[in-house]
């Protein structure tokens, strides 16, 4: 409670001539305590856009190991359990300890899970039979956020262009891998949003991120959760496939083809824009969508004429599914836009 006070107080300091031409200025004893910092120690001074000055220690002076404790007990839901143990790794902790009370054998299986497949750099480094200790080991240094980012947007667009090449046959083997390929797009969203928290938190690190300002923090907050959705709804069009009792008409595949190729084109052109921005290419992202629509309501109504009633509610929510995914596009554009004007 007394830090919160400390952050929250604003503090005045006449700044002091010395030297002659040198201006100095005292630190707050509260902040000095708190930091870990003393006579002869190094911070580091960080000019901020608005004008303000940060001051942080040096990283080497104040490294310490966060350490998260979850306690899992049998009247737990299982999958609370998990989204404690996902939350503790996204705020930044490097260790997470999870102990377990008797009878939470199916909460340990889920937890052990969710670190082989929707987790990157989580090692378990100690395991007993009441307790699990798992340590975080990869950071932004090696997985920057743009390499990341495109790991995102690559499987992605791949996992649509082979969902909706899927449908025209109904394989079902190929439905299936671009489900799985969905864990992989999880990994990556959950580590991004872990180091963009740190780097609200640590703003030390945002350049080496690659991001100007703690408000650009907030647009990729958005942009990976467009990606994630987006990857999502490629996953539901590949699950629905095995629902059709016969292969989708030429007509209606031609058309479904088109909405693909829209989607692609608006989630890929999108995330470009985020390195190499152009306001013309953003407005023509975001106008796919009045596109996307009108593609998908000719499709509709082939679609109730020429297919059985179960097959038409499954490729209507194929349709549905393609044309969100042109909306995250142009939600991404929209990010885009804002992030390359200037702050006042």
């Amino acid at each position: 409670m007394e830090k919160e006070k400390m952050v929250e107080k604003k503090l005045y300091r006449k700044l002091q001539l010395t030297g002659g031409s040198t201006l100095i200025v005292s630190l707050p004893k509260d902040w000095v305590e708190g930091a870990g910092v003393k006579a002869g120690s190094y911070v580091t001074l960080i000019p901020q856009p608005d004008g303000s000055l940060l001051i942080t220690p040096r990283e080497s002076e104040k490294e310490t190991v966060k350490e998260a404790v979850i306690h899992v007990a049998s009247t737990m839901d299982s999958q609370a359990a998990v989204r404690e143990f996902i939350a503790c790794y996204i705020v930044g902790y490097d260790l997470i300890k999870v102990e377990f009370k008797p009878y939470t054998s199916e909460h340990r299986a889920l937890i052990k899970k969710v670190l082989r497949e929707k987790l990157i750099g989580v090692e378990p480094i100690s395991e007993t039979a009441d307790e699990l200790i798992v340590q975080c080991l990869v950071g932004y240094r090696e997985i920057p956020l743009e390499v990341a980012l495109n790991r995102m947007k690559n499987i992605t667009t791949s996992m649509i262009n082979d969902a909706v090449n899927a449908l025209k046959t109904r394989n079902y083997e190929v439905a299936a891998e671009v489900t799985n390929r969905d864990d992989e797009v999880d990994r990556l969203y959950f580590f991004m949003v872990r180091q963009l928290k740190r780097a609200v938190r640590e703003r030390t690190i945002l350049e080496d991120l690659g991001i100007s300002s703690p408000r650009a923090c907030l647009g990729y907050r958005m942009v990976i959760k467009s990606v994630e959705r987006s990857a999502d709804h490629a996953s539901r069009i590949a699950s629905l496939i095995p629902m059709l009792k016969k292969n989708p008409s030429t007509e209606i595949f031609r058309e479904i083809s088109k909405m693909k190729d829209s989607s692609v084109e608006a989630l890929r052109g999108s995330i470009d824009l985020l390195t190499k921005f152009n306001m013309e290419k953003a407005n023509k992202i975001i106008g796919k969508v009045d596109e996307a629509r009108i593609v998908e309501q000719n499709i509709i109504e082939k679609m109730f004429n020429q297919a059985s009633s179960m097959d038409a509610i499954n490729l209507r929510l194929i349709t549905e599914s393609l044309r969100r995914i042109v909306e995250y596009g142009a939600d991404i554009a929209e990010i885009a836009i804002n992030l390359s004007i200037r702050e006042p």
